[in-house]
């Protein structure tokens, strides 16, 4: 699958961004939802419809830990956009 439009503007918009559990989870969903929506990629439509229904978090942060958990409840914000993107490509090659 090609990179999509979406995903290379959020890299360069959002290069230096940290993000919470909670915003890196919305942030992914609105990336593939804009991705599904832009007629461009109306090849790959199934593909990234199949990522949205199996998104999970573990694509972007996989740590199941007592501190991993101690930050997510004081929404320590810690994921990075290539965190986000690395999660997103992951998805999208697991729906294909």
């Amino acid at each position: 699958m090609r990179t999509l439009e979406s995903l290379a503007e959020f890299k360069q918009e959002a290069a230096n961004a940290v993000f919470t559990k909670q915003q890196a989870v919305a942030v992914t969903l609105q990336l593939l939802q804009k991705a599904l929506a832009n007629p461009n990629n109306s090849d790959y439509a199934q593909t990234i419809q199949n990522a949205i229904d199996k998104a999970e978090f573990r694509y972007i942060d996989a740590t199941k830990t007592g501190t991993d958990q101690m930050l997510d409840s004081i929404s320590v914000a810690r994921f990075t956009t290539q965190n986000i993107v690395d999660g997103i490509n992951a998805l999208l090659f697991d729906a294909e």
